[in-house]
């Protein structure tokens, strides 16, 4: 890279869900956490936490460092940190916010249940692409790491929502619309607005002056003799 040139690293954890609204194209990840987060028993440590960053901070805090003059480090870790959560805590806010019994932790299991989400990972399938998801992120599950985050929040001044506060509409949302953004038709009467318009901008461009259809008059500006 050009010594010259100012640069900046932004390492983000885990980025999921969005603390302003539950609504997302993106379901990959999700579909990982709606599946586990309906598994009675699951392979994980309770006291493990797992490292979980919104996206509109990640994005908040791209936009304001890329802002500042002279940013105090070159490299961030966009990330919870020691704020991260145990799969005990977020399973505690789930099960609440659902009103259903908490998962059973068994530790003992992630070796058989690695096995089985690697078979399944082969099948050409809802379940297949399912598995072959966790075969992915299952590794990142187990991993018990957290990233330090002391700088983006130094310089943001604040620290990142914790997952719990906004699983719950993420995972009813994914599930509710079954992992598809319920995309909507543009209104016919906005699209023939937009066309009418058009239109007046192209008589303009030749000279008419008038606006096809609303009776809006378009000058162009002319310049002192």
């Amino acid at each position: 890279m050009l010594p010259d040139v100012s640069r900046i690293v932004f390492r983000p954890s885990i980025v999921l869900g969005d603390t302003q609204r539950p609504e997302t194209t993106q379901f990959d990840m999700v579909r990982a956490f709606v599946f586990l987060a309906g598994l009675p028993v699951l392979p994980l440590r309770p006291t493990d936490r797992i490292d979980i960053v919104p996206v509109d901070y990640v994005a908040d805090a791209v936009i304001a460092l890329h802002r500042k003059d002279l940013p105090e480090h070159e490299i961030y870790h966009l990330s919870a940190g020691n704020r991260s959560e145990t799969f005990g805590e977020l399973t505690d806010a789930l099960s609440k916010a659902q009103g259903k019994m908490k998962p059973f932790f068994w530790p003992g299991l992630e070796g058989p249940f690695r096995k089985v989400v690697e078979g399944l990972a082969w099948r050409r399938d809802g379940v297949g692409y399912a598995a072959s998801l966790l075969k992915v992120f299952l590794p990142y599950l187990v991993w018990n790491t957290v990233f330090d985050n002391s700088r983006v929040v130094a310089e943001m001044g604040r620290a990142p929502a914790p997952f719990s506060a906004y699983a719950f509409p993420l995972l009813r949302f994914a599930r509710d619309c079954k992992f598809k953004y319920p995309y909507r038709e543009w209104p016919a009467h906005t699209l023939g607005d937009h066309q009418e318009m058009s239109g007046a901008l192209a008589g303009a461009a030749h000279g008419t002056g008038n606006a096809a259809g609303n009776g809006a008059r378009l000058e162009t500006g002319r310049s002192a003799s």
